[in-house]
């Protein structure tokens, strides 16, 4: 079912009527991975709440760009062909994004075949610990209506509150499914500088996601993007739903000191449920046109 006028959030309604033009939202989810809108009606969201241009950046996979394109098409919304790629971190993860990608480039495949070929042995872990702890689930049960899909925790956690395991998303990973709970399974993930060459072999810019999540101070958290920027980061999410003012501040002066980019988005899934909208996040984003213009320049002078 597309998404209609009716089903906006009360934040989305005001965005729409905010006279703020040319907005973009450059981190967003579809059912390609485990966001809860075909990409399709993600892109038709996206008119209806008034912003200029998304990126569809789906974990380890393009697949959902060409219906996202052929929609933003036309509807008049400019759509960022994207992927956001776990990378290992020292005691963690960090995830890349991928900007301005080509779909269809080789390489950039085999890296994503081998994330994907990593979840899937994680996610049988994980599906084995959590029936030895009880539940009762089949893998059926996780992959739901999108047997396509590619898996992550949070599809877990939406079928425990399916069969009512568990009472909410939240409670699934503060219980069974985060980091150090009984059902978490670490997944070996491809290093940074490999996820950042595969981004820029297929013709795109690599950005540090939603920094808060390294779960580093700021001091630490400044040294990993100084570090990443050696290995040829371009940019770092410096706006998302995740930052506090002062954690937003401290990105911006992290990357100015590196040369690097300032990306922005809301990580939105279409979930209805914790508070953060398409294109606004919890009420504190407007990210401008004039992001994805200054993108564009970078890649024009690399090309060059």
């Amino acid at each position: 079912m597309g998404a209609g006028a009716e089903n906006y959030g009360p934040m989305e309604a005001r965005f729409r009527k905010a006279m703020l033009p040319n907005l973009v939202d450059l981190h967003v989810h579809s059912t390609a991975s485990d966001g809860m809108m075909r990409p399709g009606d993600l892109v038709r969201r996206a008119a209806e709440v008034g912003l200029r241009a998304i990126a569809l950046t789906d974990h380890d996979t393009v697949a959902g760009v060409a219906e996202a394109q052929a929609a933003g098409a036309e509807v008049g919304v400019e759509v960022i062909a994207g992927v956001e790629i776990g990378a290992e971190f020292d005691r963690g993860v960090c995830h890349i994004l991928g900007h301005f990608v080509d779909p269809a480039d080789p390489g950039l495949a085999e890296v994503l075949v081998e994330a994907r070929e990593g979840r899937a042995r994680r996610n049988q872990q994980i599906l084995e610990k959590l029936n030895a702890l009880g539940f009762r689930m089949a893998m059926q049960d996780v992959v739901g209506a999108d047997p396509e899909a590619v898996l992550t925790r949070a599809h877990f956690a939406s079928a425990m509150v399916t069969a009512g395991y568990v009472k909410t998303y939240d409670d699934a990973f503060e219980k069974y499914l985060g980091s150090g709970k009984p059902a978490y399974i670490h997944r070996r993930h491809i290093g940074p500088a490999e996820a950042i060459g595969a981004i820029h072999r297929a013709g795109g810019l690599a950005s540090l996601a939603h920094p808060r999540q390294l779960n580093r101070g700021t001091v630490e958290t400044a040294a990993w993007i100084e570090e990443l920027a050696r290995q040829g980061l371009d940019g770092v999410e410096t706006t998302s739903p995740d930052h506090t003012s002062n954690l937003a501040r401290r990105y911006r002066e992290a990357a100015a000191t590196c040369g690097l980019l300032e990306t922005g988005g809301t990580d939105w899934h279409g979930s209805p449920h914790g508070g953060v909208h398409l294109g606004v996040g919890r009420g504190q984003i407007a990210i401008p046109y004039e992001l994805v213009e200054k993108m564009k320049e970078r890649l024009a002078r690399r090309a060059k």
